[in-house]
């Protein structure tokens, strides 16, 4: 059992950028209805937004050997489906890295069970392991052929891994099997849009519609291929049908003001940023984006709100502080000097706050304190880095490790 640390920081892009999105990264809300899984999609946490550009400020990699620390004791006995309704309630809690370590467990004991090997494949996907989950999801349909979710999940794992065109067989495959399924042919309608095959993607986008009127995520995607046809009128009336279903859909109503701005139906494009900024006051885009459209009709204002999106921005100053007391932290740990590096580490966190690199701190402090034979002090430590970064496979193991030691 290992941990690294792993210095790999993170800084927020200008808000000027306009919003870019992909088939992988733009997350809306999961399929809804139907009794189905939910898309599979990987995620990336970047600091608080998903969007900033990455930077590696130094990139260092110590591997931590746990075999200094802990003895290795075998596992205590569990069941498959005990593993498995574990694994299910970490990942509904959103602790990607840990219900990994169960899963895969679950799938040594059980290596034919394709309940488990779906959800496996699903949180690799998640945690961006495409290949990995692409195998699983060959061996769900081995095991179930006939089953039309399992090729839809497929689908989305060759998608997400840049294989389109198995990806939209794997669709047809599911839609031959049920006609009906909403979720394959809004799958079918992402690919056929990515692979610019439009007219195609527009009849599946609608037909999916049809099939699940209620479901956000239909108009959400067909939004985005209709403005990448440049349809705004279109775009404006699907992303209208997103924000009547989810009201609290920050970025759909970001966009609807992008597009309103861009046909400078100005009032209007600034009640949507003014909606956004009622659910989040601290969205840089909305406070940026306002003051611009504000600048001309409320001089005030968009100073006002300049000078806020001004002050957001000069909070990178602190990160800057935490990186480099991080870094000496980290060059005490590769000296072997763990008392220092742990009060820097510290330093680190108190100068941080809650900035983006917070979790990245919890987890390197934690390992340097087991490093230096404080154990429940780093595993309190790790446990904070999980909560802000569930996707820390890391913080996981380390405190699996932990675990494993208690239960001696």
């Amino acid at each position: 059992m290992y941990g690294r640390i792993r210095r790999v920081f993170r800084v927020e892009s200008s808000m000027e950028d306009e919003y870019l999105f992909s088939r992988r990264e733009t997350g809306n809300n999961a399929l809804q209805g139907e009794g189905v899984p939910v898309i599979l999609r990987a995620i990336r946490r970047a600091g608080k937004n998903n969007r900033s550009h990455v930077f590696a400020l130094m990139v260092v990699c110590c591997a931590l050997n746990f075999s200094s620390i802990f003895a290795t004791v075998p596992e205590a006995a569990a069941t498959s489906s005990a593993l498995l309704e574990q694994g299910r309630k970490l990942l509904e809690a959103g602790k990607l890295a840990e219900a990994e370590l169960v899963l895969d467990r679950a799938e040594k004991l059980a290596p034919s069970d394709p309940v488990i090997l779906t959800l496996d494949a699903k949180v690799k996907g998640r945690l961006g392991e495409y290949s990995t989950a692409v195998a699983l999801l060959k061996r769900v349909i081995r095991l179930t052929p006939q089953s039309a979710q399992a090729h839809v999940d497929l689908a989305i794992a060759l998608a997400d891994s840049g294989d389109l065109n198995s990806a939209l067989a794997e669709t047809a495959t599911a839609i031959s099997i049920a006609p009906d399924l909403a979720i394959a042919h809004l799958n079918r309608a992402r690919i056929l849009s990515d692979m610019k095959q439009d007219r195609e993607a527009g009849d599946e986008f609608a037909f999916a519609a049809q099939l699940a009127p209620v479901n956000p995520d239909c108009y959400f995607y067909w939004s985005l291929a209709e403005r990448a046809q440049g349809n705004f009128t279109k775009e404006n009336e699907l992303l209208r049908k997103v924000v009547k279903l989810q009201p609290g859909n920050v970025k759909a109503h970001i966009m609807l003001a992008n597009n309103l701005l861009y046909q400078n139906r100005t009032a209007e494009g600034v009640a949507e940023l003014r909606i956004v900024l009622a659910i989040d006051p601290n969205s840089t885009q909305a406070i940026y984006k306002l003051s611009r459209a504000l600048h001309t009709t409320d001089p005030e204002e968009s100073t006002r709100l300049r000078g806020e999106f001004d002050r957001l921005k000069a909070q990178n100053s602190v990160v800057d502080q935490a990186k480099a007391l991080a870094n000496e932290a980290f060059h005490s740990f590769t000296v072997q000097d763990w008392r220092e590096s742990v009060r820097l580490f510290s330093e680190a966190l108190e100068t941080c706050g809650d900035c983006e690199i917070e979790s990245t701190l919890h987890r390197d402090l934690g390992l340097t304190l087991c490093r230096d034979g404080q154990i429940e002090r780093g595993a309190e430590e790790l446990r904070k880095a999980l909560a802000l970064n569930p996707e820390d496979r890391d913080a996981a193991k380390a405190l699996e490790a932990i675990r494993a030691l208690k239960t001696k």
